[in-house]
């Protein structure tokens, strides 16, 4: 671990003062949350320190939004981040051990840690739903990700660093999300494994609404201007490690515990098990459960979230929350059928007692029932069952009505598109009724959005990061500087997802 990420008082210190206080009428939020180890997080007074109030500049994706180059990568290997965290939580084991309970976590009992978690604890469920058991990602439980030789395949790169500040939602909860995506080194189509951090940034004024996160957007937007890569690099380094003036470093544990961010894979290795391509999400935790009771960081599966487990589109589900579930996507339906042709703005918010553990992106042919092709598990109950016809009729009482014809199952597939699975490839190229078409995922071979070698995907650049800059540009361009008095115009679709961007998938 570098310990220059360690100490962050002094370096926001340092901005105390710095310019005069213009949303002083709010309190700063201060708590830090459960994981951590050293109490409250003292902040600067305010978070308007970071304000420039200049010109806005016309954001530059690669620059501002998803960041690639080589100088930014080097300064956040997998090993500094994972200790930046178990320093800030005040907690064991090592680095190294931490990553490897992760992956034992998809190892049956005993695995390599006989006390870590493992798949079959629960029977192999998740929130009540099955899920694979064994991975082959579990032999990852005795690699060395930090071993940077030309000869191991388990090194994990930083391939991308992402600004999701179209998360955030337009009542300023928190104000965005901030990603640091690992390649496993070895890229064969065997033989791929993606992990992404992905942060959640608290607002330190959440009285003030989403202006008070305007720091964020204008440090964001003025990467744009700087022309040094080194430089970019060191303030993006200071953003993750230690926060701008009056705001939580990204990197901190509680960014990733329940309630706020999380972890996501992306998982395609070749094993002894069945080779499907799947995406799981983790939680960090901490436990008093180390050697003589010391605190312990742990990664933690929980829920694929906008993901609800496929058979619970068919009326025939044996499953006690199946009527709740299809009650509660009639109510969804509105958002999955935006007007206009922007992808963007299809969404799907599924409450978590209905998501599955696990999202596959291509189809299981020993179990379908992990599949999300949603509009195969809508028809298993036959073409005129119920809740076809149901979904039907809430798309008919749409005022106003959709431009043109979508059918039960075409709003089954715009279902998919929320999903992992069908965010990454099973939707690709898909009509979906209306205006929309999803993007092509396959034409480039584009299966996940940022490669091993930092290439992105044509949906993403085609699709994603236009939106994304538009949404950042509309913020700044509508947000007064006078953080606690401004407010930001924002679409109904925007305000029906709760983010500023729509979507909270993609």
């Amino acid at each position: 671990m570098i310990l220059r990420h360690v100490s962050k008082l002094s370096l926001l210190a340092m901005f105390t003062g710095a310019a005069a206080s213009m949303i002083g009428a709010c309190t700063a939020n201060t708590s830090r949350g459960d994981l951590s180890g050293d109490g409250d997080l003292e902040l600067t007074q305010d978070g308007q320190e970071a304000l420039t109030c200049s010109s806005i500049p016309n954001v530059d994706t690669g620059r501002s939004l998803m960041v690639t180059d080589a100088a930014a990568l080097a300064r956040f290997p997998l090993q500094d981040v994972l200790g930046d965290l178990l320093s800030k939580a005040g907690a064991g084991p090592s680095a190294l051990e931490l990553y490897q309970r992760w992956w034992d976590s998809q190892n049956a009992s005993p695995g390599a840690f006989a006390d870590a978690i493992h798949c079959d604890a629960d029977n192999a469920t998740i929130n009540g739903f099955p899920i694979q058991c064994p991975r082959n990602e579990g032999a990852l439980a005795s690699s060395d990700p930090f071993d940077s030789a030309p000869t191991n395949p388990h090194f994990m790169k930083p391939v991308a660093i992402v600004n999701r500040f179209d998360l955030t939602p337009t009542d300023g909860a928190h104000c965005g999300e901030y990603r640091i995506v690992y390649a496993k080194r070895s890229s064969g189509l065997l033989d791929r494994n993606l992990i992404i951090l992905e942060a959640q940034l608290p607002n330190p004024h959440p009285e003030c609404g989403i202006a008070a996160c305007r720091p964020v957007a204008e440090f964001w937007a003025s990467l744009t201007t700087i022309n040094d890569p080194a430089t970019r690099a060191d303030k993006l380094e200071s953003f993750y490690f230690d926060g701008l003036p009056g705001f939580a470093p990204a990197l901190h544990p509680d960014h990733f515990a329940e309630g706020a961010g999380q972890i996501r894979t992306n998982q395609f290795m070749s094993g002894p098990n069945e080779q499907i391509w799947q995406l799981r999400e983790f939680k960090l935790e901490k436990a008093f459960d180390g050697p003589g009771g010391a605190a312990r960081l742990f990664f933690k599966p929980t829920t694929v979230k906008e993901n609800p487990f496929g058979k619970l589109f068919d009326v025939n589900f044996s499953d006690p929350r199946t009527a709740g579930f299809q009650a509660d996507f009639l109510s969804r339906v509105a958002p999955l059928i935006p007007p206009g042709s922007n992808i963007n703005e299809i969404v799907m918010k599924t409450p978590d007692e209905f998501n599955a553990g696990q999202s596959n992106s291509q189809l299981s042919f020993v179990d379908p029932q992990f599949d999300n092709d949603y509009a195969v598990h809508l028809s298993a109950g036959g073409a005129n069952n119920a809740f076809i016809q149901a979904i039907n009729a809430e798309v008919a009482s749409m005022s106003p009505p959709p431009p043109l014809p979508v059918s039960a199952a075409q709003v089954a597939d715009r279902a998919t598109t929320q999903s992992c699975g069908g965010c990454h490839q099973m939707s690709s190229n898909d009509y979906l009724g209306g205006f929309h078409t999803w993007p092509d995922h396959l034409s480039n071979f584009s299966f996940v959005h940022v490669d091993e070698n930092s290439v992105l995907s044509k949906p993403l650049v085609e699709k994603f990061l236009p939106h994304r800059k538009a949404v950042i540009q509309n913020y700044l361009n509508n947000t007064a500087c006078d953080a606690c008095a401004s407010s930001v115009v924002i679409s109904s679709s925007a305000e029906e997802a709760g983010t500023l961007g729509g979507s909270t998938t993609h």
